[in-house]
């Protein structure tokens, strides 16, 4: 009889994409503080756009060493950049919700990510993802 070698199973992690509302509540909300204190590169990612939308409300609220902050999330969760074929994904989403929105679905979407960390309830407007409180 031969024996037939059986090769490990390869654990697969449900991607969770952060929105930018998560990232800006880290300061006023201790659940999201403890949340992204425990991010990790296998189970968390977000977009560039995200962060730069992050960075923006972080910079009106005068919140201190927000470069540090967004800078620190880039090495921490894996970070997508979004293509011209998620701008385009976007803008022919019929959905009722802002361009940027559309552009985080049409990046999760292409990344196969279909579950959104957020407060903002127009994604739940796409039946295709799941969106997550904290």
């Amino acid at each position: 009889m031969l024996f037939q070698e059986k090769k490990p199973l390869k654990m697969i992690f449900m991607a969770k994409f952060i929105d930018a509302n998560i990232f800006i509540l880290r300061w006023g909300n201790p659940n999201v503080k403890d949340f992204l204190d425990s991010l990790n590169r296998e189970e968390h990612c977000t977009s560039v756009l995200v962060l730069a939308e992050a960075y923006h409300k972080l910079k009106q609220k005068n919140t201190e060493n927000a470069f540090n902050y967004i800078r620190g999330v880039l090495g921490t969760i894996k970070t997508y950049d979004f293509t011209q074929e998620d701008l385009f994904d976007a803008m022919k989403n019929p959905l009722e919700m802002g361009i940027n929105d559309k552009i985080h679905l049409a990046v999760m979407k292409n990344n196969n990510v279909n579950i959104i960390v957020s407060f903002d309830k127009d994604f739940d407007k796409d039946k295709t993802i799941e969106r997550e409180e904290l």
